[in-house]
């Protein structure tokens, strides 16, 4: 752990100890995915931040397994579970590859459903707890995550908290790997995903409780990594702290983000017209954002639009203008 995430523990144990009683009990809110605020914001973070999944006391065999085994047993693992799906009768008429397709996608959801420990980590942030765990072994990990990425398990799967595996792989706290941060983006993760907090990768990312170097080296580096990959800093979390306002408001000490808010605002200006305006990607065939795009507490939802629809820009600035219109 990193001294910055020890401090962030700590804090969040002392927030826990003063909690007043106002609000739901914990119980309640992990039986919700609701987005929270105030007082259940902080119940559930703290939470979150206090208990962590222990193999020996959270892991069953299929945890273990992938925790321990060879990629080739995960494999195996993985062939037999579509072998159960293909042994019953198939009730929908269809040629043995339809059947074995349907198979290969009831598996992945399958896996896609599972969830460990306290805090229901999903596949894909439990082999990044293992990377953590096992760190002469991460080479293995990594195989094992591309293999299920490979056979379509999602990598969007969210804990308790509702963060993602990708959020995090760079959100330093306590996970610092963009290797598998880029794996996982590349699968189809979202940079811009918000948790319950309302909170995406860059709020944790900028609330730096260290002057450790290494550990505001790493946090300029994840900055800009999320900058690159899409990252929106103009989002306010459920209490309406915007990253942009954070780090204006330590620049002082952390010179490092907004400089790279300013390189990238420069960036994304001389673009204007030919890259999205929520996320600043730039594609020949993209005209608007993908991902959900959640703004001052809007969800703005766009498809990626591919010259072989039927849809015009004047009708998506003309929806875009309306949404505008309702902020």
């Amino acid at each position: 752990m990193t001294d910055n995430y020890d401090l962030w523990k700590e804090l969040h144990d002392i927030a826990r100890a003063t909690d007043n009683d106002e609000g739901r009990v914990l119980e309640d809110l992990l039986k919700t995915d609701e987005m929270l605020v105030g007082i259940e914001s902080q119940r559930l973070r703290s939470y979150c931040v206090s208990v962590h999944l222990e193999p020996a006391r959270d892991l069953d065999d299929f945890g273990t397994l992938l925790l321990q085994k060879p990629l080739s047993d995960i494999e195996q693992d993985f062939d037999s579970r579509v072998e159960s799906h293909l042994k019953p009768s198939d009730p929908t008429p269809g040629n043995d590859d339809d059947m074995s397709r349907r198979a290969v996608k009831w598996v992945c959801d399958d896996l896609y459903r599972l969830r460990w420990g306290p805090t229901q980590v999903p596949i894909y942030s439990l082999l990044e707890d293992f990377r953590s765990l096992k760190p002469d072994q991460r080479s293995r990990f990594l195989d094992i995550a591309l293999f299920y990425i490979e056979k379509g398990v999602p990598v969007d799967g969210k804990d308790v908290s509702a963060t993602t595996a990708l959020t995090h792989s760079f959100s330093i706290k306590p996970t610092f790997d963009l290797e598998y941060a880029q794996v996982l983006f590349d699968a189809g993760g979202d940079v811009n995903e918000r948790n319950r907090y309302g909170s995406t990768a860059a709020h944790e990312i900028v609330q730096l409780l260290t002057d450790d170097p290494q550990s505001k080296e790493n946090a300029t580096e994840s900055f800009q990594w999320f900058l690159s990959h899409g990252g929106n800093v103009d989002v306010a979390d459920s209490d309406g702290m915007v990253v942009r306002d954070l780090c204006e408001s330590i620049c002082v000490f952390m010179p490092g983000f907004m400089k790279a808010i300013d390189k990238e605002d420069e960036r994304r200006a001389a673009l204007k017209g030919s890259c999205c305006t929520f996320c600043g990607m730039q594609n020949p065939k993209l005209l608007v954002c993908s991902r959900c795009m959640k703004a001052k507490g809007v969800v703005i939802k766009y498809e990626h639009v591919l010259s072989s629809l039927d849809c015009s820009l004047s009708s998506i600035s003309n929806e875009h203008s309306f949404i505008q219109s309702m902020l």
